[in-house]
């Protein structure tokens, strides 16, 4: 029996020799191996551009997409959606971008643009793609690469006074908690953030930017000044049963980036939406991680209950613009791109404050792969 290439993979030809490759990607070649990857890009479309990545940020999707823990990936997979680059080359149709462009990269790469998610301006919900197609890495790859390849109409021009080093994490993150609050909290209300991690410190600074009074959930004592700096006005424990029920209905949104798999914890965080309040849900778990509720809690109150996946165009470019107008930056732990391993570890199995950012670009330039195309 002749066993599977590996390194085979239909978009991507692996290269022996890194003089011959495009770029070095960082690929899980199965769920348990993370290596380098020297490769060859597919011949550009006239809807696409090239780019040498400068700053990669590293999500946990990414270990859960490339641990086949939301189902089987498409190894082997190179993931990354929180991409900041230099424009390198574009095809003859692409008006958006140019070379030399610095310009944003986020979850989504494609969408039909005919279909009813499309047509209301919520693409990112796409009901004719596949995900695999649609999302930045799944067929195609991502950023864990010293380059990029992808459909030029979802690169994002970056606000000139965005640093390159702090804003990938803005892609995913930054929108993922800024398109459901300016969606449903307004001027004056009470807001609820629970977990400050890579997610909820950046909706506590939004929602205070949006004009919220902002209580932070969390459970770790004795941070309380160090939250506030983000934007919180209080500062309440996540994990103090007592102190939740003290809470109960006070809140006009609640945002939480945490796990639902705690069925008692997750009724308490649900109890403290107001009557006719939202409770949104971000927080992406592993796919077999159960989501319950008693209907009660809801009829009762009359409590919208809302998911959130990421943004629109339309709404991951407003999100970079308030971000550059309000200096709201995500604080990020810096590695190098031969400690791309250490990076996923620490990501992993530790907890870095709060998202873990690549410099590509250094290395790049060091070792001959910062490309320029004539």
């Amino acid at each position: 029996m002749v066993e599977a290439n590996p390194y085979k993979h239909q978009h991507y030809t692996h290269v022996k020799d890194e003089k011959d490759a495009d770029g070095i990607a960082w690929t899980f070649i199965n769920k348990d191996e993370f290596v380098k990857f020297p490769f060859k890009f597919e011949e550009l479309k006239d809807d696409e551009f090239r780019a040498n990545i400068i700053y990669t940020g590293l999500c946990h999707s990414d270990v859960l997409t490339g641990r086949s823990q939301w189902g089987p990936a498409n190894y082997p997979i190179a993931p990354g959606h929180e991409i900041v680059g230099i424009v390198s080359k574009i095809g003859k149709d692409v008006t958006n971008i140019k070379v030399g462009d610095r310009i944003a990269f986020g979850t989504i790469r494609n969408s039909c643009n005919t279909c009813k998610a499309c047509s209301a301006g919520h693409d990112q919900l796409c009901l004719d793609l596949p995900f695999p197609n649609r999302g930045t890495f799944g067929e195609y790859w991502g950023g864990y690469s010293s380059a990029l390849q992808q459909p030029a109409r979802y690169a994002y021009k970056i606000p000139e006074n965005l640093p390159s080093d702090r804003t990938p994490p803005l892609l995913c993150a930054g929108v993922t908690v800024y398109a459901p609050l300016a969606k449903f909290c307004k001027p004056g209300d009470k807001v609820a953030v629970l977990g400050i991690g890579g997610l909820g410190h950046l909706a506590v600074a939004y929602a205070n930017k949006l004009g919220c009074h902002v209580t932070a959930l969390t459970s770790t004592p004795g941070k309380e000044e160090f939250i506030k700096k983000f934007g919180a006005h209080e500062v309440r424990s996540s994990s103090d049963p007592e102190d939740l029920r003290k809470m109960a209905s006070e809140f006009n949104v609640i945002i939480n980036t945490l796990s639902t798999a705690n069925q008692k914890m997750f009724g308490l965080y649900l109890d403290l939406t107001a009557p006719e309040g939202t409770f949104i849900q971000v927080g992406a778990p592993p796919a077999d991680e159960p989501f319950q509720i008693h209907a009660f809690q809801i009829l009762m109150k009359n409590i919208r209950i809302a998911g959130s996946a990421v943004g629109s165009r339309k709404e991951t470019q407003e999100m970079l613009d308030f971000s550059a107008k309000h200096n709201i930056l995500p604080l990020c732990e810096h590695f190098g791109f031969e400690d791309f391993p250490k990076a996923l570890d620490k990501l992993e199995n530790g907890k870095p404050m709060f998202r873990c950012v690549v410099n590509v670009e250094e290395w790049a330039k060091k070792n001959g792969f910062f490309k320029e195309y004539k």
